[in-house]
């Protein structure tokens, strides 16, 4: 049986506030549950009326719980719905030493923490975690129930080895997770009251308060078609979750709306939050096809409405095959896993594009704007994992949902953030290096390129391992850098001409409005979210050939990606798949516009980049400043002062840390001034100078 859990999302209209941060999304976000809470309200005694009984009362109460926000007067609410998997994505070459050239030991998660937000609490005396004392960290209070789903996704992250068998003692498979050694934080995704506080938090709230490195959320929005079930598994009705205006249906498949917004403000005010969804269980669901009697309903903000003999009744989901994620998981910062078939073939590895199968139930992107999503895909049929009761128990079960697709990628990010503390003296990755990652070392499934049912592709988690080897030995470019409005970030590399010159950039870009004010407004909006738009090139020197990168058509997505401008993903990718051997290639990172933070103002952008196919230590040479200024910044590492030299008066001049902080800044009145460091920590900082019609930029080292 598929199992999702499913997240409403709201549309209501955001207010544009000051200079965000923590605080300001608290107070946002409190705002948000309040005025969700109070629509509820309004709507539930329209429903149930001003004096329910108290067993309607109890069901009002548990709807409330379960609220996820509103579409336009219409509520949506949270609800629930072995080793094959580890070795289709080679996570278990990396849980014994000796599979990774240049890396010493296994990694099976030791001291790396997974946050998994569900439906209820995950049962941490399950034998699937008694490996070790204390994996399992339940934050909620002790009065809220465990839940089998909770349970199951732990498991699939940290499950201990647990070979299975049949009541016949025949061996069915083995539910052993990615990181058996990890500890896990269990959170419930819906709203409720934490142990300590006097109010609810709603699931963005306690992302904030837990703070998390890597958390996993598997639920989403189911925005098209769903459908009910009785007692005996018979289909009893189906719910078409659109909206009806005039004589028309429209549905939110596709549709970046708060709850996108949300996670990408999390993200970019906090820049180390890697937060991993899953894609959704809704394609093809609905009606359409079945020949089926079966009642139909469309919801209304008084309730539900029966579709009537003369309405045309919608199209199933992804009914041409493509367009049926929800909102919450179109979110441009997170990284979103659609699921896959098992490989059963090649003792249970991947070997070419052609192995991977797309999962009939997996909701297929992108959204509606064209962007990419999902944005990787693993194994979620057919698998097993660690289950219980609503009390607790030591059962196994099997089943199938991007619900359990998206803790395997989320288990194999802690195991590369394992292996890059080891490497990098304990530093940890980003969001949009763990992207940049996750997208590089992906393996081809379905077209060329990126595709509406794979993303990018097939995690490889062996793969992404070796370009992180890769980075340590020089024969990989690897790095988070900054981009300043207007100044081309270059790098001139010699291509090794033995596998194909790929370069992939990501960026955590600012989060966009879904100022929405009719319901036409969110049906196949294809304005761009992208709030700062970089470009990458892959240029040769030899001839001036432009390479361009991945780009899907958001009208016709299922024909194969073409290589062009890029206007609606904060991921390229530039693929060279036959470069000449020893010729130099220049690699452009640029933008278009000016670049902000998410109030508007002008700010720097941090993306994170990789390079791969050159030649070892062949980047010849850096460009931070490609326009000819005559203005000098000097010198370029230093313990206390930096000089601008030859600046027009009145010029501007800033200080940044790589974060995109400014630290100080001030007007320069001569041909020749100093800029004091001396007070800043150890690190790299950017110098940008503004005159009346230019602008440089320039990296420096304070010693």
């Amino acid at each position: 049986m598929k199992k999702h859990l499913i997240l409403a999302g709201t549309l209501f209209c955001l207010s544009m506030y000051a200079q965000k941060g923590n605080d300001q999304l608290k107070r946002e976000f409190e705002k948000q549950k309040i005025e969700n809470e109070k629509q509820f309200d309004a709507y539930a005694e329209k429903i149930y009326g001003k004096s329910p009984d108290s067993a309607t009362q109890k069901t009002i109460d548990s709807l409330k719980s379960r609220l996820g926000g509103f579409h336009f007067g219409v509520p949506y609410f949270l609800q629930e719905q072995d080793t094959r998997q580890l070795m289709n994505a080679n996570s278990d070459l990396l849980n014994t030493p000796g599979n990774i050239s240049g890396l010493s030991g296994s990694f099976n998660g030791e001291n790396i923490k997974y946050t998994i937000f569900d439906g209820g609490r995950i049962y941490g005396s399950h034998t699937a975690f008694n490996n070790a004392p204390g994996r399992v960290t339940n934050k909620e209070d002790s009065s809220q129930s465990y839940s089998d789903h909770s349970t199951g996704v732990g498991s699939f992250i940290g499950g201990k080895n647990a070979p299975l068998t049949n009541s016949s003692g025949v061996s069915v498979g083995n539910a052993k997770g990615v990181a058996i050694n990890s500890t896990m934080d269990s959170y419930m995704f819906s709203t409720t009251t934490l142990p300590g506080d006097t109010s609810t938090s709603t699931v963005f709230q306690k992302i904030q308060t837990s703070q998390p490195n890597i958390s996993n959320h598997s639920y989403g929005i189911n925005p098209g078609w769903n459908e009910n079930y009785d007692s005996s598994g018979n289909i009893s009705s189906y719910i078409y979750n659109g909206s009806k205006s005039g004589g028309t249906f429209y549905d939110f498949q596709g549709t970046y709306d708060s709850n996108d917004y949300n996670y990408d403000a999390l993200v970019y005010n906090n820049p180390s939050f890697v937060i991993v969804k899953s894609a959704g269980n809704s394609f093809g669901m609905g009606p359409n096809g079945t020949g089926s009697t079966v009642p139909k309903y469309y919801k209304t903000s008084s309730g539900q409405a029966p579709f009537s003999s003369s309405d045309t009744v919608p199209a199933n989901n992804c009914s041409l095959g493509y367009d049926c994620i929800g909102p919450g998981s179109l979110a441009k910062n997170i990284i979103v896993v659609g699921a896959t078939d098992i490989i059963g073939s090649n003792n249970y590895r991947y070997t070419s594009a052609s192995d991977v199968v797309h999962s009939d139930y997996s909701s297929a992107g992108p959204r509606d704007d064209g962007g990419i999503k999902p944005d990787i895909s693993t194994v979620g049929t057919d698998v097993y994992y660690a289950s219980t009761s609503a009390t607790g128990s030591n059962a196994w079960a099997g089943g199938s949902g991007t619900s359990f697709s998206a803790p395997v990628v989320t288990g194999i990010i802690g195991l590369w953030t394992q292996i890059y503390k080891q490497l990098f003296n304990n530093a940890v990755f980003n969001a949009a290096s763990a992207k940049v990652l996750t997208v590089h070392s992906a393996s081809e499934a379905g077209n060329a390129g990126p595709d509406p049912w794979f993303g990018w592709g097939f995690i490889n988690a062996k793969k992404g391992a070796e370009l992180l080897v890769g980075k340590a030995n020089n024969t990989v470019i690897f790095n988070d850098e900054t981009l300043i409005s207007g100044v081309k970030n270059n790098k001139l590399i010699t291509a090794s001409g033995s596998e194909p010159l790929k370069v992939t950039v990501s960026w955590i870009d600012p989060e966009y409005e879904p100022n929405y004010q009719f319901v036409s407004d969110v049906y196949n909006n294809r304005t761009s979210k992208l709030i700062n738009d970089l470009d990458v090139r892959i240029i040769d020197t030899t001839n001036n050939t432009i390479y361009y990168p991945w780009k899907l058509d958001a009208n016709n997505p299922m024909t194969p990606a073409t290589k062009a401008d890029n206007t609606v993903d904060n991921v390229e990718q530039v693929v060279l798949d036959n470069p000449v051997a020893g010729r130099v290639y220049r690699v452009e990172i640029s933008n278009k516009g000016t670049l902000v933070d998410d109030s508007g103002n002008p700010a720097p952008q941090n993306y994170s980049v990789m390079v791969t196919g050159i030649n070892q230590a062949s980047v010849l040479g850096t460009s931070d400043v490609t326009k000819d200024s005559g203005i000098i910044i000097a010198p370029t590492i230093t313990k206390d002062y930096v000089k601008v030299f030859k600046a027009p008066a009145r010029s501007i001049f800033s200080v940044y840390d790589l974060s995109g902080k400014k630290l100080q800044s001030g007007k320069l009145q001569g041909s020749e001034e100093s800029i004091d460091l001396s007070s800043y920590v150890k690190g790299i900082y950017i110098i940008e100078v503004k005159s009346d019609n230019n602008i440089i930029s320039k990296k420096v080292i304070k010693e």
